[in-house]
């Protein structure tokens, strides 16, 4: 599997394809490069770097993402492998007439997942006692959350994760940083086994904005969230508030991280995979039941499957 994350961060570097190698270039000077085949997801970070049509072809042709993020280590946009699949007007035409309690009950299922997953971080980070009352939150979300419990854990969480005074916010810096680098990299994994089983990013099941073109990857990774909260976390509690080399590196390892399918043990990003799988065969069954990856840890909840 292709599971490798790698970011271009610094300034004014150049990123070709050479005999199968993804080149990085400062001027005329190469600074280094790496296997083609060993890359699942390209992060451009720096706002100066300049690539080759070649690489991005390349890349998509591989069933790698490639995204572009903004100064706040958000997404902005992302190259996406959609057309290669054999069957992919056949899937489409199922995502497009999917129903709408059908949208609904696979939205709940997600929606009681991530809350669990939230409960799972608060334990393996701080508050047993918060951990227990999310856990209960689960238990009361309806077909489609329509009394927004994911909202109402999520207010709990954040407090309870990273103390009163913390607001989520994507265009603030520091742990928000911390958070849209790990969301990034998880994001862009979904994306890719979106992609390689032939679905349309942009028909979600919960998300629907015109202005968003991955919403289905935004509603499937939602479970990964708190394994990413998990992350920025450890960092956030030895100290660091700074986007550091190194931190990246850590963060990087998201989709590493080790969870249980009915394939048994897995990376989190082939997972996904899996997970797209089951999503796609609900679609064709019309029947609203999908496999979630269950995350298992040690008693801090980061355990990397190499």
């Amino acid at each position: 599997m292709l599971n490798r994350v790698v970011e271009i961060a610094e300034e004014n570097r150049y990123i070709s394809l050479k005999r199968g190698f993804i080149v990085v270039q400062q001027g005329e000077q190469e600074l280094g490069s790496v296997p083609l085949d060993d890359v699942a997801v390209l992060l451009l970070t720096a706002q100066g770097a300049t690539i080759t049509k070649n690489v991005l072809n390349a890349l998509s042709e591989k069933g790698c993402i490639t995204v572009f993020c903004g100064t706040n280590y958000s997404p902005v946009s992302m190259v996406l492998p959609i057309a290669k699949h054999s069957y992919f007007t056949k899937i489409l035409k199922t995502q497009i007439n999917a129903t709408e309690p059908f949208k609904k009950r696979i939205w709940q299922q997600i929606v009681i997942q991530k809350i669990k997953n939230q409960a799972l971080s608060l334990k393996y980070c701080k508050s047993e006692c918060d951990n227990k009352l999310i856990e209960k939150i689960s238990q009361m979300v309806k077909s489609g959350d329509p009394d927004n419990r994911e909202a109402y854990a999520a207010k709990m969480y954040w407090k309870s994760l990273f103390g009163n005074s913390f607001i989520r916010d994507k265009n603030a810096v520091g742990i928000n940083a911390f958070l849209n680098y790990g969301y990034a990299v998880m994001r862009a994994g979904m994306s890719r086994a979106i992609c390689a089983h032939g679905l349309n990013p942009s028909l979600g099941v919960h998300h629907d904005n015109n202005l968003n073109q991955f919403c289905l990857a935004d509603d499937l990774f939602e479970i990964y969230r708190p394994i990413a909260d998990t992350f920025v976390y450890k960092l956030y509690e030895k100290g660091e508030t700074e986007l550091k080399p190194e931190n990246k590196k850590f963060l990087a390892n998201l989709l590493k991280v080790k969870v249980h399918t009915s394939e048994g043990y897995s990376p989190a990003g082939q997972s996904m995979q899996y997970m797209v799988t089951s999503f796609v065969r609900a679609l064709e069954a019309g029947k609203p039941d999908i496999e979630l990856p269950v995350w298992e840890g040690n008693e801090d909840g980061i355990t990397i499957v190499e």
